[in-house]
């Protein structure tokens, strides 16, 4: 899901005239040279302090800018950096204008920095949401809403793309021939062991307020939208198509999480050894496929019934000192059925210790890190903390608990009928082909990984 390169064209054309005066010879020097001053103008401005603090839940969540990515865009001899944002945290949304599709923030996010005509540096938070007529036919041109925000989640504007043109949010008193009124919310959710209640959720308010044909928008965001957003993809939770595509149920449940972890000692110093491990099966090893077509499984199996295969992603949790070794296998399932259409169930914790898999990172921990997920991997039994196969699954549930202590992980989203989130093929290929971090070991073979010691 990105942007096409011509809706900056169209976007800044107007107003770089005075940012950067260029000549053919000399255009990929003025272009460096943007690049770095915008990079340091982007240091300077998203300091944190007490005239500039985040105000809204996911501006406050950790995020970096994937500068290896940075476009920039020449216009009228200036230039344009727009670079994707990557939230570190597994962060969705849906709106009421999306027919309950889910979407995965980074993939509607996106960091702009221009220069006006007044030699200004401008920094902003572009955000897409695709409405249903854009979702019935992904390859036409673009309709939704596009927020512009500063990087502490003040709006800084709101449009409305149509076929027919664009509209820009403004106040009641602005007298024009084109006026609707329109209310929408965005929904935003992220569980965190902080809330175990069931998550963390917000709402932003999409705008309940009067709109106008763009005869008098602004120079910056003028005809800005018009080229198109090359926004592909699609998907989301809502709607099925006939397909089962769902986990199989638990076959070991934990029933209690407490009681099943309670043999860890929680101990400083170097004596005792922490470590936790991500396990990926992939549908498909080796590839990113969300599933894979099967026959289904034997009259009596978790399998029986289901043509597909979605993977699975689980944990382990060690600890050694002396000649004495704990380890736990946990992942995280559905109690009952899910698949696109009926995609949430209340959620719950498996043994895994006998569940396959065919890549792994292992990652060495601190003590306080170690139980700071250990603990929040027993969220997954609480009442009320629910399963969903789009946006709460079983990698999903596993990469949250790694932030929790510190380890981010790609989070590549994929889709498949009905549904996209997060998923065992593409995790696995990320961390197949990511950098190892500096307390991390990788593995393609799989071992065996029972549960190892007792205690009173």
């Amino acid at each position: 899901m990105k942007w096409n390169n011509l809706i900056l064209l169209v976007l800044i054309a107007p107003v770089f005239t005075a940012c950067l005066k260029s000549t053919d010879n000399v255009a990929d020097t003025n272009e460096k040279k943007f690049i770095v001053e915008a990079r340091k103008f982007f240091d300077t401005s998203t300091v944190e302090g007490s005239s500039h603090a985040a105000i809204d839940y996911k501006s406050r969540t950790p995020r970096i800018i994937l500068w290896g990515q940075t476009k920039s865009h020449k216009a009228s001899g200036g230039y344009a950096l727009i670079a994707p944002i990557e939230y570190r945290l597994p962060l969705f949304v849906k709106t009421e204008f999306s027919a309950g599709n889910v979407f995965h923030l980074n993939d509607l996010s996106q960091l702009l920095i221009y220069c006006d005509s007044n030699k200004k540096y401008h920094l902003e938070v572009l955000t897409r949401f695709p409405d249903t007529n854009y979702l019935k036919d992904p390859a036409g041109v673009f309709s939704g809403f596009v927020f512009v925000d500063d990087w502490w989640g003040n709006n800084l504007g709101k449009y409305l793309l149509e076929p027919k043109g664009i509209k820009t949010y403004h106040s009641t008193n602005i007298q024009t021939e084109a006026i609707i009124r329109t209310c929408n919310v965005i929904y935003g959710y992220n569980y965190s062991s902080g809330d175990p209640g069931g998550g963390y959720s917000w709402v932003q308010a999409g705008g309940c307020t009067y709109m106008y044909l763009p005869d008098r928008v602004d120079e910056i965001h003028g005809s800005s939208f018009s080229g198109g957003l090359g926004f592909s993809g699609g998907g989301g939770s809502g709607g099925g198509t006939g397909t089962t595509i769902a986990p199989a149920p638990p076959d070991n449940p934990i029933a209690n999480i407490a009681d099943y972890n309670k043999c860890f000692t929680n101990v400083g110093g170097s004596d005792h050894i922490y470590t936790v491990t991500v396990c990926v099966q992939q549908p498909i090893p080796g590839d990113r496929s969300a599933y894979k077509w099967v026959n289904g499984g034997p009259i009596g199996s978790s399998n029986e019934g289901n043509i597909v295969n979605v993977g699975h992603t689980f944990l382990i949790f060690s600890e050694r000192y002396g000649n004495t070794t704990i380890t736990r296998n946990v992942g995280f399932y559905p109690s009952s059925g899910v698949k696109p259409g009926s995609a949430t169930a209340p959620g719950i914790l498996n043994n895994d210790e006998a569940h396959s898999y065919n890549i792994s990172g292992t990652f060495s921990v601190t003590s306080a890190n170690f139980f700071i997920m250990l603990n929040s991997v027993g969220r997954g039994n609480d009442p009320g903390f629910n399963y969903n196969l789009s946006s709460e699954n079983c990698t999903t549930f596993a990469l949250q608990t790694l932030a929790q202590g510190g380890i981010y992980l790609p989070n590549t989203i994929g889709s498949w009928p009905g549904g996209m989130g997060c998923n065992p093929g593409d995790l696995g290929e990320d961390i197949k082909q990511m950098a190892p971090l500096p307390n991390m070991t990788r593995s393609t073979v799989q071992n065996y990984h029972p549960n190892i010691g007792g205690c009173q």
